[in-house]
């Protein structure tokens, strides 16, 4: 086999020429091209500028290109620049531009280059030598690789016809990167020219293929390329013409120096041509000058680098463009100085000196903080967020290293946040730390407030003060003195939290001044002293006001004198009111010296309070408030509904289906009456309906009413007089309901058809005021005919003789009123067809078991005229009215015999039967005898026991005893009638019936005398009467108050802490008492819940506590009289704290007799024992030192010489421990008995010795918060005086420091140390002949947290 190739490969060549269109020196011309080659083509870009005084370079995709004398070639001719790309690569797309040095003009250039299908001969040939050995019916399988751009597609041909997919022998394969065409049985007809074409969007290659059974093997194959497409564009760019900047003007400026920072600033003026930028030069000496910076126009700055610290240095700036750069402005010679950087604090200073510091008062604080940074800096110290001035006690000092800044004498006020800012021209430092001065607290703020004062007590408050000392304040220590007292006298020590104090015990006309010191660990601070205030304040309130007289429009009211008049007498009262809680305004004008007062022209139900005050001398005394309010109304009345409404309302009211229903119903009454409404007896529950009473008037709305919302609406109006009712008969008309079905064949033959209908289930409200009667024959029901129209009082039945014998009609009835019409009532299919005849009329029929609402009707068989009855229509007609009405719903009777229902009591009743067949309907049959629906009722038995049970000016009430055996279902009510002195006539009371057993006549005459009497009734009349024989006069009753507790409560009432009193009694008289609660006679205003209904009162209090043990009254008041009944409560709990604290004197063993007095309230259990508490003034808890103590004293042992103490003393009984005393404080101080030394006779010698220090002082080392003790021994005649310093300021003896020189044995103790009270403690001993020290230091241990 022979297989040949040959291979014919052209890449593409392009160029894209800028051509010069005119020769002008500020304009180019070029034709801009979009150039698209095929890979490895060649292409060439030129471009002609102005002139040759244009150079530049050529850009790819902003990286330059050079030369490289193959592949990149780049020339220029004159004005002409060329760029050649011998052998373009995939990567060379994109944007070619030239751009010239002067003037930076771009001329842009966009590249394109395509990859169509390529093939490789290297790898082809390759693969050819894989069919050297190709034999006859073996396979063949040519495979031609190939490369380019995606979406190759491979079309294969033998001998120059395309092989197609469904051509079996050849299967075709291609992949992105190879196409293979395979022969499984190859022949020698195969043997030919085969040829495959491999397209993509940028162009395509023919690969041949000759095939032949040869002794020599070949492959002759030739690929063809189509070169790619270049698109010219042309444009024109504009350079404009160009001058040299002219000479910066202004001076040079130098706003820093610093090596690190040197910076220019300068006015930047220059004339010519644009400037494009300035250029900086630096000489160091001669004229070497070196470019050592660029800015651009509008800069005010530029930094130079490089320098030289301690270099002399010139500067100069030009100005330049594209044409040149101008002459240069020189500066004068300056010497770079060292860098300059932004001060950097020492943070390991930084650090530690953060946080709180807690320092003692009268110390000195220093702080120093070094610091790198130059220029010097500034330091700016704060306090608290405000700018700190140092001058005085605080002083601030900067050097070079370090910042410092102290504060002389540290006092509470230096308390605070302290921030330091350092900073020069480079940058700024920070720093922050607190300062807690830890001191007495200062004076509370005042000045001292009295809130309240009278002969018996002050009240009087003030503030906390400014500044806590640094320890939180655990108190306030309260002292009195008044204009007779030398001294002032301790009252008591309140909680850090109250800030108001009320003292007791005054003497009426002294005066007194009291003032408060704050106290925290570290002592008292200075005290708050009020002014003098004499004993004598305003009257307490006075009582309660009290209504005497009430009315639509007036109130009178009264009260009581204060119990106490502040120590002089009332010479007035002020009245106010408000209305309905509004503003207090003043009843009357002035004030009013009695103890009475009046309001008039009220408004009619208006809630009105009162509140009185008295007056003395010394002014207003407190409110004393109404309990409630009182509301501006005459004296109560039932609702009435008027007879002449009622009469208007016994009338229906009509209304059309969508309308809204509405109705009024006049209706007086006081208090204002509520209404309720029902529908047919059920309760209104409808989202429609609303129901509201507006100026006396109850209304009634129901939107979009429905035929179903008639009935009788029931309205009941009540307040708590009574109650009235009335009825009103809604009537909603609509279109009324179809005829009654089914359609009755009443006759039907062959000459004509008799029907018949019942009249609508529901006539829509309206009288019926027509029926229309229509036929079509079967089969053509669109074609109805009118046959007739039947009116009320008619028979409901239509014939027609118009109809042919063999045929079946319908016919179709509708009903009319003036609302509107029904639907149709259509009938079956009617034969016209003679078959049967009629049955016969009825007889009338027979009626048993009567009712007032049903009977029985039944009535025997007519003759069936030969065919059997089917059925039989019943009809009933109302005496008095003209229509029969069908039963049984309109359908007919299988039976003979039929409950007809729904008969209305008292009315009289006609019935008539009717006989059906297949014939038709009968004759009507013969009318019943009329009867009358009602059944035999007794009357009622008479009520019993009836008696008045009270009386007033205008009104009476009565009770009785219902019968036994009264039968509800037929009971109607009671009916209360009275009779008039000299009259013999009966008048009604109620115009309701009464349920209920008692009843009150309202609206009578005072003196006027009736006699009254009770019947009830039902259906079948009124029973006798029960009643009084004697004439009542109308006057009020009298009935002395009375009180009743519950039986279950005792004399005493025992409730355990937090739960519950609750106390109920019943109250009665005439008139009704006046009812109020007191407890130790003081009335309850605030505490508990007081309810009064019906005779019965109830207090209750929740969450009892001591403070609620006492007696409490209930007081009940009338004309007739008063009266009390008390319960005493006994709350259990823990006990108060004991009192009275008193401490004995201290004897030399160190022990001390305590005692004190049992709590004023032991929480209403025995006293088991007390417990005994101490704790050292410097501590803030307490030690038990005895528990379980039974009497009301104790010795104490082993008090400590120097120290100070405060004791505490805590109750204890069955439930639990209560609040402790604590005692005043106690300074332990040791007695010694004197020591008396004998003197004896001796000559004249001089036995006096300087003083001297046998046994020096050592140094201690203590942990916080322990005591340390320093001792030394000395000797010297006389006795040396022994003096203690610390740090050189000398110490004196307190609850701080103890000092003791026992035979020259000097000791120094100190209580709990602190790190303050580090330092060097000094003894020195000094007497007429001489002095001796010893010095040792202390060092404190901080506790570690």
């Amino acid at each position: 086999m022979v297989l040949q190739a040959r291979l014919h490969d052209k890449p593409t060549e392009l160029a894209a020429a800028c051509q010069p269109l005119s020769k002008q020196l500020q304009t180019i011309h070029s034709k801009m091209s979009e150039i698209v080659v095929s890979k490895g083509g060649k292409a060439t870009f030129a471009c002609e500028l102005p002139d040759s005084s244009f150079t530049g370079k050529w850009l790819q995709n902003g990286m330059p290109l050079q030369d490289d004398g193959k592949r990149i070639l780049i020339s220029q001719s004159d004005a002409e620049h060329t760029l050649v790309l011998t052998k373009t690569k995939k990567n060379d797309e994109g944007k070619i531009v030239f751009k010239t040095d002067k003037g930076n003009v771009e001329v842009p250039f966009e590249l394109t280059v395509t990859e169509p299908p390529a093939i490789d001969p290297v790898k082809f040939e390759s693969l050819a030598q894989e069919l050297n050995d190709l034999k006859t019916g073996s396979p063949m399988v040519l495979r031609v690789p190939f490369s380019g751009a995606s979406g190759i597609t491979a079309t294969w041909s033998f001998n120059g016809k395309k092989i197609r997919s469904y051509d079996k022998q050849f299967k075709i394969v291609t992949t992105s990167s190879e196409t293979k065409l395979t022969l499984e049985d190859f022949q020698p007809e195969h043997c030919g020219k085969y040829e495959v074409l491999l397209e993509n969007a940028f162009g395509n290659t023919k690969v041949p293929v000759e095939v032949a059974l040869s002794n020599v093997s070949g492959v002759n194959f030739q690929t063809m390329t189509v070169p790619g497409e270049t698109v010219q564009k042309s444009s024109t760019m504009i350079i404009e013409q160009q001058e040299i900047p002219s000479k910066p003007a202004g001076n040079v400026k130098f706003d820093n120096m610093s090596a690190n920072h040197f910076i220019l600033s300068f006015i930047t003026t220059s004339k010519g041509g644009d400037v494009e930028s300035y250029v900086v030069e630096k000489s160091s000496g001669g004229n070497n000058w070196e470019q050592c910076a660029v800015f651009k126009p509008g800069d005010k700055t530029v930094q130079v680098e490089g320098l030289v610290v301690g270099k002399r240095y010139t500067f100069r700036i030009k100005a330049k463009n594209a044409a040149g750069e101008s002459e240069a402005l020189e500066s004068r010679a300056v010497t770079v100085q060292k860098p300059s950087n932004p001060p950097v604090l020492d943070a390991e200073v930084v650090e530690k000196i953060k946080g709180e510091k807690n320092l003692k008062s009268g110390k000195d604080f220093r702080l120093k903080i070094p610091y790198t940074g130059f220029p010097l800096p500034i330091a700016q110290w704060s306090k608290d967020g405000k700018k700190l001035t140092t001058k005085g006690r605080i002083v601030s000092e900067t050097s070079d290293v370090d910042t410092s800044f102290t504060i002389s004498g540290l006092n509470a006020t230096d308390s605070g946040e302290f921030s330091l800012l350092l900073k020069n021209k480079e940058g700024s430092a920070k720093a922050s730390f607190k300062i807690v001065i830890i001191d007495v607290p200062s004076p509370p703020v005042g000045p001292i407030e009295m809130t309240k004062v009278s002969a018996k007590e002050m009240s009087f408050s003030w503030k906390t003060p400014t500044a806590d000392g640094g320890c939180s304040i655990d108190g306030y220590m309260i002292e009195r003195k008044d204009t007779k007292s030398p001294g002032w006298t301790p009252l008591t020590k309140v909680d850090p939290d109250t800030l108001s104090y009320t003292a007791t015990g005054l003497t009426q006309g002294l005066k007194y001044s009291y003032r408060v010191k704050a106290c925290n660990s570290e002592g008292e601070s200075k005290p708050l002293t009020s002014q003098l205030v004499l004993a004598s304040g305003p009257p307490s309130p006075p009582t309660a006001p009290e209504p005497t007289k009430v009315s639509s429009t007036a109130i009178s009211i009264a009260w009581k004198e204060p119990t106490c008049d502040g120590g002089s007498p009332v010479t007035a009262y002020y009245v106010e009111a408000r209305q309905d809680g509004g503003e207090w305004f003043p009843v009357p004008s002035s004030a009013v010296k009695g103890t009475t007062a009046s309001l008039e022209n009220l408004t009619p139900e208006s809630d009105y309070e009162f509140r009185v005050c008295g007056k003395n001398s010394t002014g207003k005394g407190d409110w004393g408030e109404s309990k409630k309010p009182i509301t501006a109304m005459d004296a109560p009345e039932p609702p009435v509904i008027p007879e002449s409404v009622k009469e208007s309302l016994a009338k229906p009211v009509n209304f059309k289906a969508g309308d809204e229903i509405f109705l009024k119903v006049p209706a007086s009454g006081i208090p204002k009456p509520t209404t309720t409404w029902s529908h047919n007896g059920k309760e209104l529950k409808d989202e429609r309906a609303e129901a509201k009473v507006v100026k006396g008037v109850a209304q009634f709305r129901l939107v979009d009413a429905k035929r179903s919302d008639s009935g009788t609406y029931s309205v009941t109006v009540k307040n708590s007089e009574g109650e009235a009712n009335a009825d009103i008969t809604v009537n909603v008309t609509s279109a009324p309901e179809a005829p009654g079905g089914p359609v009755k064949i009443l006759k039907a033959s062959s000459k004509l058809i008799n029907i018949g209908w019942a009249p609508p289930s529901d006539d829509g409200g309206l009288h019926i005021t027509q029926y229309v009667v229509e036929k079509t024959v079967c089969g053509t029901d669109d074609e109805w005919s009118r046959l007739g129209k039947v009116f009320p009082g008619e028979d409901l039945r239509m014939t027609t003789d118009h109809v042919e014998k063999g045929k079946s009609y319908k016919f179709r009835i509708n009903a009319s009123n003036n609302f509107g019409t029904s639907p149709y009532l259509i009938s079956n299919d009617i034969l016209a067809d003679d078959k049967y005849k009629p049955p016969a009329a009825c007889e009338a029929p027979k009626i048993s078991e009567l009712t007032k609402s049903a009977c029985v009707l039944s009535w025997p068989e007519p003759d069936d005229g030969g065919s059997a009855v089917t059925g039989y229509l019943v009809e009933m007609k109302r005496i008095g009215r003209r229509n029969w009405v069908p039963q049984n719903g309109g359908r007919l009777v299988h039976e003979r015999t039929l409950k007809v229902k729904d008969l209305s009591q008292g009315n009289e009743y006609q019935f008539r039967i009717t006989a059906e067949n297949e014939g038709g309907s009968g004759p009507n049959g013969k009318e019943s005898e009329i009867i009358t629906a009602m059944d035999p009722i007794p009357p009622p038995p008479p009520p019993t026991d009836f008696q008045i049970t009270d009386k007033t000016d205008k009104s009476v009430s009565f009770s009785w005893t219902s019968p036994s055996d009264l039968k509800s279902e037929n009971f109607k009510g009671f009916a209360v009638e009275r009779c008039l002195e000299g009259r013999e006539q009966w008048e009604k009371c109620n115009t309701t019936p009464i349920r209920s057993s008692k009843f009150m006549v309202c609206g009578l005459k005072t003196g006027d005398k009736y006699k009254f009497r009770v019947r009830s009734y039902n259906d079948g009349g009124y029973s006798s009467s029960s009643g009084v024989n004697e004439f009542i006069e109308v006057k009020q009753l009298h009935e002395k108050p009375k009180i009743s507790f519950d039986s279950s409560l005792g004399q005493v009432i025992e409730v355990v802490a937090s739960g519950t009193l609750r106390l109920m009694a019943s109250v009665s008289g005439k008139p009704t008492p006046t009812i109020s609660w007191r407890k130790d006679g003081v009335d309850l205003d605030k505490r508990g819940v007081i309810q009064t209904q019906g005779g019965v009162t109830s207090l209750t209090i929740r969450n009892l506590a001591k403070s609620d043990s006492g007696v409490y009254t209930l007081d009940a008041h009338n004309p007739s009289g008063t009266i009390q009944k008390a319960v005493r409560l006994v709350v259990k709990d823990s006990p108060d704290p004991p009192c009275n604290i008193k401490l004995g004197e201290i004897q030399d063993d160190g022990s001390l007799l305590i005692t004190w007095d049992p709590p004023k309230n032991d929480g209403g259990n025995a006293i088991k024992h007390y417990c005994l508490q101490k704790r050292d003034a410097y501590s803030r808890s307490f030690q038990t030192i005895k528990d379980k103590i039974t009497g009301t004293n104790f010795h104490v042992r082993d008090l400590k010489p120097g120290c100070t103490y405060y004791f505490r003393i805590i109750a204890e009984n069955d439930l639990g421990r209560g609040d402790g005393h604590q005692s005043n404080l106690l300074t332990v101080v040791q007695r010694r008995a004197p020591l008396r030394i004998e003197r004896v006779q001796y000559g004249k010698i001089n036995l006096n010795k300087a003083a001297s220090i046998n046994l020096a002082l050592k140094p201690v080392s203590v942990k916080e918060r322990s005591t340390a003790k320093f001792t030394c021994a000395v000797m010297g005649k006389p006795d040396p005086e022994i003096t203690w310093y610390k740090d050189g300021v000398r110490l004196r003896a307190n609850n701080k420091y103890s000092m003791r020189n026992h035979y020259g044995v000097c000791t120094l103790t100190i209580s709990d140390c602190r790190p303050r009270d580090a330092g060097i403690y000094k003894c020195e001993a000094l007497n007429p002949t001489g002095r001796a020290c010893s010095e040792a230091n202390l060092t404190v241990i901080a506790e570690k947290f």
